[in-house]
């Protein structure tokens, strides 16, 4: 069943709003941020990267001109605000699958975007992998520590190969290729994650990741 780009592009945005929500929240709730703190870091993660896409490609951005994005960031937020208030840690696992599948749902929604625009493939490719980590930025910016992206390049990557994955199977269906992206690019993340997968780095030791802050 085939549907419309911007119908795919909206469904994929809101996976990942939910997903990205979750990991704000989590990464607030480590470093101690009161109730309000929590929720603008979950909103913000949640709708960073989109906004940067929606800008670049000059169009108003979604979590302005559909209501329903704000709703659900901030419904997602309250949800792991929630969690946090009862004293209870936000399993880890489920942080690591949110935040695999919301980079992936990003990934291929700003890959969609881009195409549907028109765009060449290596901007395509931009919007993927700023759609799939601006929200995750702007989230380890508020958390005053240096961006995971930065530190942990799987997830550019990840969000990379959604999009080019997405970009290789859309002439063939639109649908297909949105769930190709988000899978590659969720795959790609979590298999980094399993395996501790990094580009060498000065100063650290082989298999030593990123430390966290």
């Amino acid at each position: 069943m085939e549907f419309a780009s911007g119908t795919l592009v909206g469904a994929l945005d809101r996976a990942g709003i939910v997903a990205f929500a979750l990991s704000g929240v989590e990464v607030g709730a480590r470093k101690q941020l009161d109730a309000f703190g929590l929720l603008v870091m979950g909103v913000v993660t949640a709708t960073g990267g989109g906004l940067m896409r929606d800008v670049v490609i000059g169009r108003v951005p979604f979590v302005l001109a559909r209501e329903d994005y704000l709703l659900w960031a901030v419904l997602a937020s309250a949800a792991a605000i929630a969690v946090v208030w009862g004293q209870r840690r936000i399993p880890r696992l489920l942080v690591a699958v949110a935040d695999a599948l919301g980079l992936g749902a990003f990934a291929a929604a700003g890959a969609l975007a881009g195409i549907t625009a028109g765009l060449s493939l290596p901007a395509v490719l931009v919007l993927a992998v700023l759609t799939g980590t601006g929200g995750g930025v702007l989230r380890d910016l508020l958390a005053d520590r240096v961006p995971l992206v930065l530190r942990s390049e799987i997830n550019a990557t990840a969000a990379l190969l959604g999009g080019l994955a997405l970009w290789t199977v859309e002439p063939l269906s639109n649908s297909a290729a949105a769930l190709t992206g988000l899978a590659v690019g969720a795959v790609v993340r979590v298999t980094g994650v399993a395996f501790d997968l990094h580009l060498p780095a000065p100063g650290r030791r082989r298999g030593e990741g990123p430390r966290e802050e």
